[in-house]
């Protein structure tokens, strides 16, 4: 059994100003599960219900329909249950900046798992320690949060999130406003719950090229509706792009349209662009014993902005395809909007 299961999951707004005295769907019939060890980014452009898909997960909102199971407990009829064992960072972490990191966390959890768990005051303190090396703040635990970074304001946010021992993680644009440094060392603390400490998580971010860096499997959601679910490494077998340099760009697209029905682009100055995975080695090969000179053969693979992209576009053309054989004619559409609770 998954770890998290969402079943059809529909959340629908009732009408308000907003959105102009209509319903609005911000989920629509979503499903999948993710399983502990695995790291899952989910990714859309704003308004598409990533927030308001995370709300209903950890019982912030209440879906209209279908069902949210986490560790087998339904979020609606066994709340307090399947959130036991979970842990979140919504939008950012809020701590007493006044406070120093060690005293922030004794504090947070004298009031959350020191009675539950029967943890006495050094039990307490050993759990906060191991998590703030975990995070890699011991070093800084007795300075002020105010003295923090961003970057280390949002470790420790990671940290008072796994103070209950979750199986489970849920971190909403965790590298956010990060410098390079900071954004590493919040990918290499998720690939360490996930990969080492066996946890669950999911990850809602705008930075596809980390994220790809980051997660195990990718979920494209769009006005509400899942468009894909992708493993992290079924977006690089999905194909490369080989950009070849020739001296003779012409005889080059004919030898390769010949040779292998590959249907290279031209960018000019030799440039040719070309989807495949044949060898550069045989393509080269190939080429010069046909009398075109390789200056240069370099393979660029998949990313996940381009699958993005792709998967969203091709949506699009799908959508004004089915608009147009109903009505004859297209009109042009914006994204929807889900109100305050989505961003």
């Amino acid at each position: 059994m998954a770890l998290l299961e969402v079943k059809n999951v529909s959340k629908v707004y009732s009408k308000s100003k907003k959105n102009k005295g209509g319903s609005l769907t911000a989920l629509d019939d979503v499903s999948f599960t993710l399983d502990k060890g695995e790291a899952l980014g989910l990714i859309g452009p704003n308004g598409a219900g990533k927030s308001t898909l995370i709300k209903c997960i950890t019982g912030l909102a209440t879906q209209t329909s279908g069902e949210i199971t986490i560790n087998g407990y339904d979020t609606k009829k066994q709340r307090v249950k399947s959130i036991k064992k979970v842990g979140a960072i919504i939008e950012s972490p809020d701590m007493y900046k006044d406070w120093t990191a060690m005293e922030n966390l004794l504090y947070l959890a004298d009031l959350s798992i020191s009675k539950e768990e029967g943890l006495d005051k050094n039990g307490v303190k050993e759990r906060v320690e191991s998590l703030l090396k975990l995070v890699n703040l011991y070093d800084r635990r007795n300075d002020k949060v105010y003295k923090y970074s961003l970057g280390m304001k949002q470790r420790l946010g990671i940290a008072q999130a796994l103070l209950s021992k979750p199986e489970f993680l849920i971190l909403d644009e965790p590298a956010n406003g990060l410098d390079p440094e900071g954004i590493k060392e919040i990918r290499d603390i998720i690939r360490h719950l996930a990969k080492d400490l066996d946890m669950a998580v999911l990850v809602s971010s705008h930075n596809l090229s980390e994220l790809q860096l980051t997660c195990d499997r990718f979920l494209i959601i769009k006005k509400g509706k899942i468009l894909a679910d992708i493993k992290a490494d079924d977006i690089v077998k999905g194909g490369t792009t080989v950009v070849i340099q020739v001296d003779d760009a012409v005889k080059a697209i004919d030898v390769l349209k010949s040779e292998y029905d590959i249907t290279a682009r031209h960018e000019g100055d030799g440039k040719l662009i070309a989807d495949t995975e044949i060898a550069t080695g045989d393509i080269t090969k190939t080429l010069i014993l046909n009398g075109v000179t390789v200056n240069g053969i370099t393979v660029k693979e998949n990313t996940l902005e381009e699958t993005f992209l792709s998967v969203t576009e091709d949506k699009k053309k799908d959508t004004d395809k089915e608009f147009l054989s109903a009505n004859g004619t297209a009109i042009p559409t914006e994204d929807s909007e889900t109100g305050k609770e989505d961003k």
